[in-house]
């Protein structure tokens, strides 16, 4: 028997848990680099979903038909006026105009079926290019062709002048409409005054029309225009320039760089107060360089998912188109094929890539309804239907999303230590439904089988005496309090020894959502000397 007093005896030390904490996994998507250099808050894949509140992750949002069926439509613009509010397409040669529930065809002239179709407003009037033919133009009652304007692959409106470029037989040729009419782009004589000048057109009269041609013969053909503060943006594929108006109304250009261009000019769209467009590189943004106002800029915006981007069709670059909407950017795009297969979502708010399918769009546009809230539309890309993203509505017209999120590899800056991990702790807001959790060891193996984790919770418990570390648990009770913190936190239980974890949650069941808060990895790391011997080398 010891003689050492009780009270001199060192008491047991317990060891304490180690508990990596992430809230706001909102950084997106991240497939760049190697899985577990990524950043915690970001996620090495993940498909069907929104960062959201703070920067929750959830399931996307749905949609509905808005109209019913097409045949093989191209294009879609909003014609907004005083007196009009409706969408417009070009279905298998036919213009169309929907204000919801139906189409209502116009057949006083016709379009080439089955080619882009681009949308342009000017004033009251409707502008529809179609590559092919002279520009059209739609004040809402008659759909007409004036003649005097060109076979215009794209154009923009600003500063009361009506710009179109993209012309077959005059690829580095800028038009600049009549200041007072934006369907003139002929003069009577001098120029602009054949087909050859201006190819497309059939009427040639006016004055004040004008042009400019950017380095013409440099065999980089003009790919996309777009508008940014005072001055006009024109896009090549490898360069870009800026167009301003001096005070004679005449057109001044310079270049704003030789190393960067525009590949669909579908993509380019206004962020706020920035540029977005397709390039070679990736999904670029144009804007002030800090500190310098009238110094303009590019950068690549989509690098960490270049790996994604890169799949991108090179030969139908041009089928890539855009739109801002609520925060985000969203592109779809062709990528092994010559067919629209994917959708890129880049959120201004946090920085954070998500890529969606089912939603291949051929055009996006945006509408206001008759409640006076602006919706989000899109024509699919076999021009079939357009479809209206609802908010709080988990289904694609009856079709289940498939949502996932891959988390990176943990190995918490310690790669070669062996960990004992205790469980991976889930924080939803929300689950409606069901999510599948799987969990993944060292060399991506998968750990115990799939999970199921249930919105609804337990209505019974056991109290909260202690099972060796684990509490029992307390009874949920029968009645929900309207308005109540609600916030689900479910613990999976590992006990397992890794150097590393990573876990994924998916669901793809119709009328069901999930909202990820954040997570808690808990384990044990061991120390230096235990290492598998058969990994050693002995000099």
């Amino acid at each position: 028997m010891s003689t050492r007093k009780q009270e001199s005896i060192p008491g047991r030390r317990v060891r304490a848990i180690s508990r990596e904490v992430i809230m706001n996994p909102n950084k997106g998507l991240n497939n760049l680099g190697s899985p577990n250099l990524i950043d915690n808050r970001e996620w090495a894949d993940l498909l069907n979903i929104e960062f959201d509140e703070g920067g929750v992750a959830r399931k996307r949002m749905g949609f509905a038909n808005f109209a019913d069926a097409l045949t093989n439509a191209r294009g879609l613009g909003s014609f907004i006026t005083e007196s009009i509010n409706q969408v417009n397409t070009v279905d298998n040669g036919t213009f169309k105009y929907s204000t919801g529930t139906s189409w209502t065809s116009v057949a006083t002239i016709s379009f080439t079926a089955d080619k882009p179709i681009w949308f342009t407003q000017a004033r009251a009037k409707q502008y529809i290019f179609d590559e092919t033919l002279g520009g059209a133009e739609w004040d809402g009652t008659t759909l007409s062709r004036p003649g005097t304007m060109p076979k215009a692959k794209f154009s923009v409106f600003t500063q009361s002048y009506h710009i179109a470029s993209g012309v077959d037989g005059q690829a580095n040729r800028v038009y600049i409409s009549e200041l007072a009419d934006a369907s003139k782009f002929t003069r009577t004589a001098t120029v602009l005054n054949n087909s050859t000048e201006v190819p497309g057109a059939t009427v040639f009269s006016g004055t004040t029309a004008n042009f400019i041609d950017i380095q013409p013969g440099d065999g980089d053909e003009i790919t996309g225009l777009g508008t940014f503060q005072n001055v006009i943006i024109i896009f090549k594929q490898f360069s870009i320039y800026q167009m301003t108006f001096d005070d004679t109304g005449d057109p001044v250009v310079t270049p704003i760089t030789n190393a960067a261009g525009c590949v669909s000019a579908r993509s380019v769209k206004n962020v706020e107060n920035d540029l977005y467009f397709l390039s070679r590189e990736g999904i670029r943004v144009l804007g002030n360089e800090p500190n310098f106002f009238s110094s303009i800029r590019t950068n690549i915006l989509s690098k960490r998912i270049e790996p994604t981007t890169n799949t991108i069709n090179e030969t139908s670059y041009a089928k890539s188109n855009a739109i801002y909407f609520n925060n985000q950017y969203l592109m779809s795009a062709p990528t092994t094929s010559s067919t629209i297969s994917l959708t890129l979502v880049y959120n201004k708010q946090f920085q954070a890539w998500s890529k969606w399918n089912g939603t291949e769009a051929d055009a996006f546009t945006k509408f206001v309804d008759s409640d006076n809230e602006q919706n989000l539309l899109f024509l699919t890309a076999d021009g079939t239907q357009v479809n209206q993203f609802t908010p709080g509505i988990y289904t694609d017209d009856g079709v289940p999303i498939r949502a996932y999120l891959l988390s990176k590899v943990f190995d918490f800056k310690n790669p070669d230590i062996t960990k004992y991990f205790v469980d991976l702790g889930l924080m939803f807001r929300t689950i409606s439904g069901q999510v599948d959790l799987e969990v993944y060891t060292e060399g991506n193996v998968l750990f115990g089988g799939t999970a199921g984790i249930a919105g609804n919770p337990v209505t019974d418990g056991m109290g909260m005496t202690m099972l060796g570390y684990t509490m029992l648990g307390l009874g949920g009770g029968t009645e929900a309090i309207a308005d109540a913190y609600a916030d689900l936190v479910r613990r999976v239980v590992i006990n397992t020894n890794s150097t590393t974890i990573r876990f994924r949650i998916e669901n793809a069941r119709n009328n069901e959502n999930f909202v990820l808060l954040g997570y808690i990895n808990a384990f044990y790391p061991y120390g230096h000397y235990l290492f598998d011997s058969t990994k050693k080398i002995y000099l």
